[in-house]
């Protein structure tokens, strides 16, 4: 089976052959892999079959939705933002000044992306912020919360103009061949969600909504933290898959019990101890309690509980993607 159709198998929450692997990756991290892989430099296709991922993702400025926050730079490059948003009145929504994709050459890159990696059968995928981060990063969490709790028109005005620009964008993106979305916002604190349950349900779903029925490909979604409280009503929007259901604050166990027949489970080999401080062994025996508990009767994806980051032991990794192999033939008898 190609990694394409694996992976977009268990999207479909049946069995492979096997179970798909495939992460986003830190730069640092990357580049220590494919030395420790036993090269100088590897493209997105050539490090993808070196280390195992069936899906690789691509993530460009013109693709993303715009972020009016004041943000600062780190020694390697990094861009953080620094939660103090910039819209702070309705005068300052002309700030949010977002790409026209149906002019010049935006696309291009995905285009390329599209065409130079589709040649090696692995499954394709785009990442899109909807838009529930870039809102209350714009407008800074004091003034997220005052206009959340009073008058909704200033967080109207900016989450709207997210969704209305990312339902044209999803058009665009979804008629260059990318196989599947990944959309993410980070929504919740390892011990619930950042903001109340009632405003997900009454203000944003709706919008979102208008959004996710755009969407004619799979989706995945992606929020750190514990989502349980509002597992059910981020389902109403018809995602296929949810990512990472990060321990310690989700037992995935549960969420598959529960939720596995209805959307697949991307993650959550842990990143608190197994994949920065534990040892080969850990994360091998970690890797294979979750093909045997999660695996079985397909819907899984094998990831990290967030990403591969700079601070996981190179030879951790490694190990992760040989027990994926190793360990997640179907049918799982383990």
């Amino acid at each position: 089976m190609t990694p394409k159709k694996r992976f977009m198998k268990a999207l479909n929450l049946e069995e492979p052959d096997c179970v798909p692997f495939a992460d986003w990756i830190d730069k640092e991290i990357r580049q220590k892999l494919v030395e420790a892989m036993g090269a100088d430099q590897m493209d997105e296709g050539e490090f993808a079959e070196a280390i195992g991922f069936d899906a690789v993702g691509y993530q460009d400025i013109y693709a993303m939705s715009p972020v009016c926050d004041e943000t600062m730079t780190d020694e390697k490059g990094n861009v953080h933002y620094m939660g103090r948003g910039l819209i702070r009145s309705e005068k300052d929504l002309q700030m949010m000044k977002f790409p026209d994709l149906t002019k010049g050459s935006q696309l291009d890159e995905a285009k390329r992306f599209v065409e130079e990696y589709g040649k090696k059968n692995l499954a394709l995928y785009c990442g899109i912020r909807p838009g529930i981060q870039p809102t209350y990063l714009s407008l800074g969490w004091m003034k997220f919360a005052e206009s959340s709790m009073g008058d909704q028109k200033l967080l109207k005005g900016i989450y709207d103009r997210y969704i209305e620009w990312n339902c044209k964008n999803i058009e665009l993106l979804e008629s260059i061949g990318f196989d599947f979305f990944f959309l993410y916002d980070d929504i919740a604190y390892k011990n619930g969600p950042m903001f109340s349950p009632a405003l997900l349900r009454d203000f944003f779903l709706p919008r979102f909504k208008l959004l996710s029925d755009k969407i004619s490909i799979p989706w995945a979604y992606h929020s750190d933290g514990d989502l349980s409280r509002i597992f059910e009503d981020l389902l109403s929007l018809g995602m296929n898959c949810i990512n990472p259901i990060e321990p310690p604050s989700m037992d995935i166990e549960k969420i598959k019990e529960q939720y596995g027949h209805r959307v697949a489970l991307w993650g959550n080999i842990d990143l608190v101890h197994t994949l920065p401080y534990g040892t080969v062994e850990e994360v091998e025996k970690e890797v294979k309690e979750r093909i045997k508990k999660i695996g079985k009767g397909g819907g899984f994806i094998l990831g990290t509980a967030n990403s591969i980051t700079d601070f996981c032991k190179v030879e951790n990794v490694l190990a992760m993607a040989k027990a994926v192999k190793k360990y997640g033939n179907y049918p799982i008898c383990l």
